[in-house]
């Protein structure tokens, strides 16, 4: 158990830092192939400077060669992926098909969480292609199809009709079409667990800022992050939930 949990985390990790790379190069539409670099001084990266979490720590936060400041985000994102890993792999206790499809998912929607996050933008490359996979690998896990339809079309329909009604000023067309991954992923009903626990992490999160002063009136929430991250917490708890709110 002990190495499974340790194996899972390393290459969660090891893996969140794949997604940084990702989360980069496709905002600023870099080759996938290119070598690593400080996006300040441009000087490649060595092995050293590229090991999760470890390197970070080494380097205190700062460019081997421009001492300038890594941004958080890397290793928090390596960090919490390794975390997620470990526990999708309690969740299951083997490593079986229904962990390498939750696996699979947990990337997707940290890639959208983090993206929409920094840039308020949903990637078409990246939700038309997980749609899919999404769909092909539940369908050959044995989920009933319709019941997926039936969470495509629930989730789509509750966005499209925001959509309309805010006209286009409470959500983007990104967040429809995350509604339709959601559906994908989770079938019914749980998505529609994972958009009421959005609105609720959003709700809070906003009251937070608002107190603070980081947010005013008026201002955007990036509603992909929140829609991401309910949808982990589904995910792995939501049939719990479900039992227990029942």
């Amino acid at each position: 158990m002990i190495i499974g949990i340790l194996g899972t985390f390393v290459i969660g990790s090891i893996l969140g830092s794949f997604l940084n790379s990702l989360i980069y190069r496709f905002y600023y539409n870099l080759s996938l192939w290119q070598r690593s670099f400080c996006p300040q001084c441009k000087k490649t990266l060595k092995i050293k400077d590229l090991i999760p979490l470890l390197s970070f720590i080494f380097l205190q936060g700062k460019c081997r060669f421009c001492q300038a400041p890594i941004s958080w985000q890397y290793w928090l994102v390596e960090l919490i992926t390794g975390i997620l890993f470990v526990l999708f792999y309690l969740k299951y206790n083997a490593f079986n098909l229904f962990l390498g499809r939750g696996l699979i998912f947990v990337l997707v929607l940290i890639f959208i969480f983090v993206f929409d996050l920094k840039y308020y933008l949903i990637l078409d490359k990246v939700i038309y292609p997980a749609l899919i996979i999404a769909l092909l690998i539940n369908l050959y896990l044995g989920i009933d199809f319709f019941n997926l339809i039936i969470g495509i079309l629930i989730a789509g329909i509750f966005f499209l009709l925001q959509y309309i009604l805010t006209n286009g000023n409470g959500i983007g067309i990104g967040d429809i079409k995350l509604g339709l991954l959601m559906g994908a992923m989770l079938g019914w009903p749980l998505v529609l667990l994972a958009i009421a626990l959005a609105y609720i992490i959003g709700g809070i999160t906003a009251l937070i800022l608002l107190v603070g002063g980081k947010k005013k009136f008026g201002d955007i929430l990036p509603l992909g992050t929140f829609l991401s991250a309910a949808t982990v917490i589904v995910l792995l708890w939501g049939q719990q939930i479900l039992n227990f709110y029942f």
